[in-house]
Formats: C-alpha cells, sequence, structure tokens
C-alpha cells in the first residue's frame, strides 16, 4: 500500500508540476519569413493569391509528389484546399482562404494528421524600390494546458527552413516568369512593363493578311470621324488588336482601333482590360517588316513559360503622312500578360 501511495504521490506532483510548467509555457506561436522578388506586382500576386499560384512554390506540396489533393472555388473568399499526403510531415488537413484583397491574403488552417491543430497563415506583398517585398505570417494557438508542448518543440527551427524554402521558391518562379531586366531577341529589346487600363473603339472582322492594309485604311477612315463627333478623348495612338493569327487560311481576327479615355460608340466594337503587366518591343522600321517584333516576342515567350498572353497589340506611334523616312516609324508591340 506504502507503494502505491508513493506512486500515486509521484504523479500527483508530476502532473501538478505539468500544469504549473504549462502556466509559463507560451500559448502561441508566431513566426514570418521575408523575400524581395524582383518582378512585377501581377505575376507576384498571381502565384499568393491562390491555391494553384501557392502550390508552385508550397515547400509542403512538392515533398511528397504522392498526395492527392482538391481545389474548390480557387482565388475567393471560401475557398477550400484539401491534401494527403504520405509522408509523415505532410500528413492531412485543409485550408481555407479567409481574406483576399489586392495586396494581402489570409487562411485557416486545419491540420488532421499527424497530429490535430488548427492555425492561421497570411501573405503580404508591397512595393519596395527593388521590386515586391512577400511576408509569409504563421500563427497557432494552443489550449492549456497542451501548450506545455511548446516547451519542448521549437517552431523556428521546425518551421523555419521550409518557411525560407518556400520564399526563396516564389522568388525564383516569379522572377522566372517576369525578368526585371530587358532581353534582347532577334537584336530588338524586350521587357516586361506595367500597362495602365485600356479601352478602345474601333471596327472588329476575320481579314486575310493581304487585305489588312486596305482595311486598316478604310476603318480608320470611319472611326476618326465617329470619336471626333462623339466627343470621346483619345488617350494613344491608332492600333491594331489582334485576337487570332490563323496561319493555315492565313487570316486574322482584327480590330482596327482608337484608344479613349471612356465611352462607346454606336455601331463599332469596344475592348478594354484591367491594369497590368505586358511584354513589349519598340519596333523601328516599315510595316512590311512588321513580323520581327512578334517573332521577337514569341522566343522570348518560348524561354518564360511562366508568361501567358492572348492578344497581341500594335501601336502605331509614328504617323507615316508626316514622317515619310520608314527606318523611324515607331511600332510599339505589346503583348498584355493573362493571369
Amino acid at each position: 500500500m506504502k507503494i502505491l501511495r508513493n506512486i500515486g504521490i509521484g504523479i500527483a506532483v508530476l502532473v501538478l508540476a505539468i500544469l504549473g510548467a504549462a502556466l509559463i509555457a507560451p500559448s502561441e506561436n508566431n513566426m514570418s519569413r521575408s523575400v524581395v522578388i524582383n518582378a512585377s506586382a501581377k505575376v507576384v500576386r498571381a502565384n499568393i493569391m491562390s491555391f494553384e499560384g501557392m502550390l508552385r512554390w508550397s515547400p509542403w506540396h512538392h515533398r511528397d509528389p504522392n498526395q492527392t489533393y482538391s481545389i474548390e472555388n480557387d482565388g475567393q473568399v471560401g475557398a477550400l484546399y484539401t491534401w494527403s499526403g504520405e509522408d509523415s510531415l505532410v500528413g492531412e488537413g485543409s485550408q481555407t482562404i479567409t481574406e483576399i484583397d489586392e495586396n494581402s491574403v489570409n487562411t485557416h488552417l486545419h491540420f488532421v494528421r499527424p497530429f490535430e491543430s488548427e492555425a492561421d497563415a497570411k501573405a503580404i506583398m508591397e512595393k519596395v524600390d527593388d521590386g515586391v517585398k512577400v511576408t509569409w505570417h504563421y500563427h497557432d494557438e494552443t489550449p492549456y494546458p497542451l501548450n506545455i508542448f511548446n516547451l519542448f518543440f521549437d517552431m523556428e527551427k521546425m518551421l523555419g527552413p521550409d518557411f525560407e524554402e518556400g520564399m526563396m521558391k516564389l522568388k525564383e518562379i516569379s522572377e522566372d516568369a517576369a525578368p526585371a531586366e530587358p532581353a534582347v531577341y532577334r537584336g530588338l529589346e524586350v521587357r516586361v512593363e506595367e500597362m495602365p487600363d485600356m479601352l478602345y473603339v474601333g471596327i472588329k472582322d476575320t481579314v486575310s493578311w493581304d487585305e489588312m492594309g486596305e482595311f486598316f485604311d478604310k476603318a480608320y477612315g470611319s472611326i476618326y470621324p465617329a470619336v471626333q463627333e462623339a466627343g470621346l478623348e483619345m488617350t494613344g495612338m491608332p492600333s491594331g488588336i489582334y485576337f487570332d493569327w490563323d496561319t493555315v487560311n492565313q487570316s486574322t481576327v482584327l480590330m482596327a482601333a482608337i484608344p479613349v479615355k471612356e465611352g462607346q460608340l454606336d455601331g463599332f466594337a469596344s475592348f478594354g482590360f484591367n491594369p497590368g503587366s505586358a511584354v513589349v518591343v519598340d519596333y523601328y522600321g516599315s510595316y512590311e517588316d512588321g513580323e520581327k517584333p512578334h517573332k521577337a516576342i514569341e522566343d522570348f515567350l518560348k524561354d518564360h513559360p511562366g508568361l501567358s498572353t492572348s492578344i497581341a497589340i500594335e501601336e502605331y506611334v509614328t504617323d507615316p503622312a508626316t514622317e515619310s523616312d520608314s527606318s523611324k516609324w515607331l511600332t510599339r508591340v505589346m503583348y498584355p500578360i493573362s493571369e
């Protein structure tokens, strides 16, 4: 009986010691890592504002190639990502987007394996002189007396290397997708730059390649008077917007357009896009050699598969009626980058 009593006293003392230690043990964990990325805000945003984007640089997603996962309603509040992996550190759980705006995304994590727990994560981006700074935050709270385990687990040592790996991967894929420095392809400087929101009015049609010159002449002859009569404010030079380039039938879906500040024209097409980035080439030369800047951009895009584009825009900066030397004609070719 004395032995049992001593065991009981020992257990009681141990329990009291644990409860006492839990009183001074931290009840929450906080950690963050930051990285400065030399890329456009739009490219970085695409990699942190959705689960599909996050998976490109998540250290745990790449750690277990056999894991299964699903994503629902991605890129918005309520989006749900669930995973189940074979790796013990990857485990099983779910993540939900709880808040999202232009520069930050908050998520809530529910871990099922290797042990059940809850946590919150946040990614914040801000523009700095060298590009875009991204900070990745982690926060969890452990109820008393389970917080005693926080005395034995160093979250910085456990998760810090993974967070650093993730930030470096985010930097790598973002900068590979959109290099800050111009590159030279086919003798032309190709660059990625920010574009404002744009609105165009004009005439859109399917045009054969050999009739493009005639199409532009007739279209602008109709668009200019209509814009002036409607009192629309022009915000740039006349442009050609190419929605499709059919090499089999040698035709293109083309819009002869004029950029305007706002407004519509009855009987004319309109097209617009939001602020973002574009691959750009400033080309000097005659329109007959206008294929060269497009080929340069195509070569650039092959080297940067992370960039996605769907249309091409030619802005005819120089008016041939006022400059007879075709070598001085400037055409700005732009490929807006898709999300």
